[in-house]
């Protein structure tokens, strides 16, 4: 398919060097700047003035004249050529010139300026015609190419076929790897092959990594992508798995970047095709992206009020929430998990970063697409609903027994992995209630693990994956003030604490290990002391405290009183 739309496409505008083999170019004689040959002739002017301002890709004709007795001035039309990126110059010597100076021809080999002389049988007007014909036809037909690609791409949209489309079909029709992402680099689609490492990574995890994102090489080409406001081709970057070169196109709507196509393998033939079909695939991206857009917020809204209806309680009686859940696809037969997945002290985080309130909203957009990601990848009919800096879910287990717990788990992990990987430092915790019915269990659910995640933020215990049935004697403390909590613990071990803070002592971290294992000889072996050495240490915490460490309710009291110094760092 790339091969016809190649031929499609007619001869490109031509080169100097493809332009010595015209007709009309038979007799003319190449006297310097060989090395520019390969330049491009975008159009052909007659200079009739000494002022003319060579233009980028002009192909200059001249009989002299204007210049024919100033040898400074024919030096230096040598240099506006080159300096304005133009292709060349052919000079028709008679009858003003007769020769060219040899200061001139120097010039042109130094800057490499193709300079050209023609006979006086010559016409001027009969190469400018040629070479204007050629010229002409050439954006004849890219203009006839482009409308043809843009339809193309257009009628996809107008079918409704989205992005992934869209990515197929641009794909196909360069014959080359394609892959499309947000603003934020996560991945949209992708389509074709290639052996480049950053590429496959980017699959894998589901969009450029942030180690490739910092790298101050990608920060400049990204820049440069930007400003440019249209595809370029970058170099490979092989310290960051970037082997092969790429096209690389910006999305553009109302000079918002709303994602970016990389073309991998495209033929060297084919770059203009390349170009053209970058520049349309990246205005029907817009489009699409900006409807799917449109339609996602809708739905997340719908989906998320119906979700805060059911974690509130308010949706009504079940008959309405049945029908509410049909319309969305919801299954609200069989048991339901709450999932709360919370930012770890994000105050802490914008204070100590100084982030402004327009960063803060992005962060917390970027969070929530997050999440939700991941999530759907498990649970694709799940409902999500992003609250500040935390994003709480309702995940449908089915009605089918299986072993929910470990998925619900697996996913708290992956939940976790997710935000680390794009923005390493920043943690989160995760929440889940223990199975329900819907929608009159769900209230409660979210009740019981909104309380489990305060549990966890009270103590600082971050970074935690945790099922409100699991949370045992920390959700019992949390309902406790912190006072009577402190109070409590410094009633049982105050004397032991002072005791160890005096003679640099390990009487608490004894009672502890004594305590978690149960049993002498084992507390003795955690320890890695004698157990005659445990049983003095033991002997010396019933004599400072006044212990009965055989009767089970002491143990129990002083379990309870060490669990609260760890979750208040005492």
């Amino acid at each position: 398919m790339a091969r016809r739309a190649a031929e499609e496409l007619a001869e490109p505008k031509p080169t100097v060097r493809e332009a010595m083999r015209m007709s009309e170019f038979a007799d003319a004689r190449l006297l310097a700047g060989e090395n520019g040959l390969d330049r491009p002739i975008e159009w052909v002017r007659l200079m009739e003035t000494p002022e003319i301002q060579p233009r980028a890709g002009d192909l200059l004709l001249t009989t002299g004249f204007p210049i024919k007795d100033d040898l400074a001035a024919q030096i230096r039309l040598i240099g506006r050529i080159a300096e304005s990126g133009g292709a060349g110059l052919v000079v028709k010597p008679h009858p003003y010139l007769r020769k060219l100076a040899p200061e001139m021809l120097t010039e042109a080999n130094r800057l490499d300026v193709p300079l050209f002389t023609v006979p006086a049988s010559v016409q001027l007007v009969d190469v400018m015609a040629q070479l204007l014909e050629r010229i002409i036809n050439a954006e004849h037909s890219r203009l006839k190419r482009s409308i043809e690609i843009h339809r193309r791409f257009t009628e996809l949209v107008l079918d409704g076929k989205g992005v992934n489309e869209i990515c197929k079909t641009l794909s196909d029709l360069l014959e080359s790897a394609v892959v499309i992402e947000d603003a934020s680099f996560h991945l949209l689609a992708h389509a074709g092959g290639t052996g480049d490492p950053h590429r496959k990574e980017t699959i894998q995890r589901q969009g450029t990594p942030q180690r490739v994102l910092f790298d101050p090489q990608i920060q400049r080409m990204l820049r440069e992508i930007e400003a440019k406001r249209g595809p370029i081709k970058v170099p490979p970057f092989p310290h960051v798995g970037m082997s092969k070169e790429r096209l690389i196109a910006p999305i553009l709507a109302a000079n918002q970047v709303l994602g970016y196509i990389s073309v991998m393998d495209n033929q060297p033939h084919n770059e203009e095709l390349a170009f053209l079909a970058l520049e349309q695939a990246s205005l029907v991206l817009a489009l699409s992206i900006a409807k799917e857009r449109e339609l996602a917020e809708v739905e997340g809204r719908v989906r998320g009020e119906f979700l805060g209806d059911l974690l509130f309680g308010t949706y009504g009686d079940e008959a309405a929430a049945q029908r509410r859940a049909r319309h969305l696809g919801y299954p609200l037969h069989g048991q339901h998990i709450v999932m709360l997945v919370d930012i770890d002290d994000f105050r802490g985080f914008n204070r100590a970063r100084q982030v402004s309130e327009d960063a803060i909203q992005a962060l917390k957009r970027e969070f929530l697409r997050r999440v939700t990601a991941v999530v759907r990848a498990s649970y694709p009919r799940a409902l999500v609903q992003g609250r500040s800096d935390s994003v709480v879910s309702l995940l449908p287990l089915g009605t089918e027994p299986g072993e929910h717990q470990s998925r619900v788990q697996a996913l708290g992990m992956q939940v976790k992995q997710s935000i680390a990987d794009w923005k390493p430092g920043f943690t989160v915790s995760v929440g889940f209630s223990g199975p329900v019915e819907a929608p009159t269990g769900v209230a409660g659910a979210q009740r019981e693990v909104t309380s489990v995640m305060d549990s966890l933020a009270r103590f600082k215990r971050w970074g935690q994956v945790v099922a409100v049935p699991e949370l045992g004697l920390t959700g019992l403390l949390a309902a406790v003030a912190d006072e009577r909590l402190v109070d409590y613990a410094q009633r049982l071990l105050g004397p032991l604490v002072e005791h160890d803070r005096a003679r640099n002592g390990s009487l608490v971290a004894t009672l502890r290990a004594y305590l978690e294992t149960g049993e002498q000889q084992e507390a003795a072996k955690r320890l890695r002391v004698h157990p005659n050495t445990l049983r003095y240490r033991l002997d010396r915490i019933r004599e400072i405290g006044g212990f009965n460490l055989e009767e089970a309710e002491t143990r129990l009291n002083l379990a309870v009183a060490l669990r609260v110094q760890s979750l208040l760092g005492m």
